[in-house]
């Protein structure tokens, strides 16, 4: 979103920049049986964090967040935590925000990353 400066205000999500991520993660999907045979005594699982991030998102009410489209940290515009300092500062709330600046997601975001994995990703680690 920061990326596009066409207009500040109307900050979107960049569709070409998510339909890579969705395209990339389908062909690793694809690929990691593949590596797991050439490496038989490991376990590869794939961690889908970029559907439970959307969805964070897209419903932010759900997970008790406000802000979706800019950071807690900087300007708001061009949201980097070099420019959160002693003139420009945080918000008050940072578990209202997705984003911490324009890159990084909030405490919030990570914690929940964070439960999706033990739920989803850490059991197909253990032995069956």
């Amino acid at each position: 979103m920061t990326v596009r400066l066409e207009n500040p205000m109307n900050r979107q999500c960049l569709e070409n920049q998510n339909s890579d991520a969705r395209s990339y993660n389908k062909k690793l999907v694809k690929l990691l049986p593949k590596i797991q045979v050439e490496l038989p005594r490991s376990k590869l699982v794939y961690a889908d964090i970029y559907q439970p991030l959307m969805d964070m998102i897209t419903h932010p009410q759900q997970y008790g967040i406000v802000e979706t489209t800019v950071g807690c940290c900087g300007t708001g515009v061009l949201g980097l935590s070099l420019f959160c300092n002693s003139v420009i500062s945080a918000c008050g709330n940072p578990s209202q925000f997705v984003f911490w600046d324009s890159v990084h997601p909030t405490q919030k975001v990570y914690q929940q990353l964070a439960k999706y994995i033990v739920k989803e990703v850490v059991p197909k680690l253990l032995p069956n």
